[in-house]
């Protein structure tokens, strides 16, 4: 039975436990269909995010703060440790995006990274971001979401959600809910393959990702599982 249906809005506890990973390792704790996730973060992070070694020797670098004092080409998100599963109405998108770094919701659970994209080299790149799935189980994939909002800094903000194919649709939301953009997974093992082109020497993009697993989708076949997603940047149709 989905959260919806049982719960109308909100989530509650649960009793037993399973392994959720994301990124490096998430523990997971379920019942009737409903999950709590607990985040473990370690020394690599639970989430990685990193430019390709191309991408790094034409100066692609990624920071948490917009000055770049410490300039690097691989960040890692830790989000906070106990976490339930969540839905997307729930996000504090605003709020986490005004947060460098990890926002933490003392309200709701989910991972919530904002950082900073600069060609810090000496010539124009079109780029290219892949969001893998390495490792996953008992098809946690299923209802995991992903929410990228790139902030262009010159008022243009691109806001898209990720996500397998759902057998309802968006019919067990709220209907006051509205979505932004829905791309589908591209495969299997890929989230997404997004270009970011003309990628001008000295400029910085600002950008948040928001990763949970939504509420709406879980049901009785829903057993936690794991799953390793990472982020690279590289330069499209690098040779």
């Amino acid at each position: 039975m989905r959260l919806s249906t049982l719960l109308g809005v909100k989530k509650t506890t649960s009793i037993s436990s399973n392994i959720v990973t994301i990124g490096v390792i998430i523990f997971g704790l379920l019942s009737l269909g409903f999950g709590v996730v607990t985040f473990y973060g370690m020394s690599t992070g639970t989430f990685v995010l990193s430019s390709s070694g191309q991408a790094t020797q034409k100066g692609i670098q990624l920071s948490e703060d917009i000055s770049f004092t410490n300039g690097t080409s691989r960040l890692y998100a830790d989000p906070k440790p106990n976490s339930e599963e969540t839905t997307y109405s729930y996000l504090k998108i605003e709020e986490a995006r005004q947060k460098d770094g990890t926002y933490v919701d003392n309200m709701d659970d989910y991972l919530a990274y904002t950082f900073y994209l600069r060609n810090s080299g000496n010539e124009m790149l079109d780029l290219v971001y892949n969001i893998s799935i390495l490792e996953v189980t008992d098809n946690l994939d299923d209802y995991i979401r992903l929410l990228v909002i790139i902030d262009h800094l010159d008022g243009n903000v691109e806001e898209t959600m990720f996500m397998k194919p759902d057998p309802v649709g968006h019919k067990g939301y709220p209907k006051e809910v509205f979505f932004p953009t829905t791309k589908l997974f591209v495969s299997e093992s890929l989230i997404t393959n997004e270009r970011i082109m003309m990628f001008q020497v000295g400029q910085i993009k600002k950008i948040s990702i928001f990763m949970w697993i939504e509420g709406y989708d879980t049901d009785e076949n829903f057993k936690g599982g794991n799953i390793k997603i990472d982020m690279k940047f590289d330069i499209l149709n690098a040779g």
